[in-house]
């Protein structure tokens, strides 16, 4: 019976080490002095299974075939581990592998690593990276600008911080729900609901959210939060939410579709029971905001308008902004 050792390992122990070469996408190979390989374990679907005794020009197309012996004579001639990476075709995709070339003389021992995934999270990455950056940019845009047009329409620092602070707010907890959903948006309805709690819970009670809830896209869902912002601040002050008003808010969603139009997302806010002489006290900053700077940005229309006991906004949004 012959003796078990280090160069004789018993088969549970080689089945064991194959099997976690498998697992973990990795192939040992090894080539003789004459480059032909006398050794293939764990050899992925990619690579010509019938290699034992042939070179590399005879079995991998030809520039693979020169790039692998390259490699090998290197580490042969210099006695130092080579890395090189490559991509071999499989039915269904392209996958891409590092091998790594170690001296055994007289030949080379090759291990293979399967890095096709890890690429692509790289991949992944940094294209996340790059749409973070563009993102943050914007935002610190619009920052900008909303903090440039508060100051003109303030009265004084006092008036400039309270209003700044309250729009700094809206943007970032609109920032807060669409990060949790993986940069997709937010819903219309929690979107109203989030900026009507910000701005006072107590209001939620007198306010009635009704019809569709479209998927709202990032850039959707920050301006139109800024816009609900707007309306919701302005009639807790002076409107429909005011404590010495008796009023009520009704803020509506359809996603409506013309003979020969795209769809549209159409959003309509609407006080009622008020004493509108307040309301048109309103900072015109604000009034830009919704007639200006929220339709703009999501490339749709607005109307903003007070009549004798009632105010109403009106925001027409492409299809382009929201998922239905």
């Amino acid at each position: 019976m012959p003796q078990l050792s280090a160069d004789n390992p018993p088969p549970s122990r080689l089945r064991a080490l194959s099997i976690g070469l498998r697992a973990r996408g990795v192939a040992i190979l090894h080539q003789d002095a004459e480059g032909r390989y006398d050794l293939a374990e764990n050899l992925p679907l990619a690579w010509p299974a019938d290699i034992i005794g042939k070179t590399d020009a005879e079995i991998l197309p030809p520039l693979l075939a020169d790039h692998i012996t390259s490699a090998r004579r290197q580490c042969v001639a210099t006695g130092l581990e080579q890395i090189i990476d490559f991509e071999l075709p499989e039915p269904t995709r392209r996958r891409r592998f590092e091998a790594r070339f170690s001296p055994d003389t007289p030949g080379v021992v090759i291990t293979l690593f399967d890095i096709t995934d890890e690429r692509n999270r790289e991949v992944a990455v940094t294209t996340l990276l790059r749409e973070v950056s563009h993102r943050s940019k914007n935002l610190l845009a619009i920052v900008q600008s909303v903090a440039m047009q508060t100051a003109h329409h303030s009265g004084d620092i006092k008036d400039f911080l309270d209003k700044f602070r309250g729009r700094l707010h809206a943007l970032s907890s609109t920032q807060d729900l669409v990060t949790e959903s993986n940069w997709r948006g937010t819903h219309f309805q929690t979107l109203v609901m989030s900026q009507l709690a910000r701005v006072s819970p107590a209001v939620l009670k007198d306010t009635r959210i009704t019809g569709d809830n479209p998927l709202l896209g990032p850039n959707a869902s920050l301006h139109i939060g800024l816009a609900i912002h707007e309306l919701a601040a302005n009639a807790v002050i002076h409107g429909a939410l005011a404590e010495e008003q008796a009023g009520h808010v009704w803020v509506n969603a359809q996603i409506e579709k013309a003979a020969g139009l795209p769809e549209q997302l159409i959003i309509e806010w609407q006080e009622t029971g008020i004493d509108t002489q307040q309301v048109r006290q309103a900072p015109r900053f604000g009034t830009m905001v919704l007639e200006r700077i929220v339709p703009l940005s999501v490339g749709g229309s607005a109307h903003f308008e007070i009549d004798d006991d009632k105010v109403r906004y009106r925001l027409a949004v492409p299809s382009d902004q929201f998922e239905p």
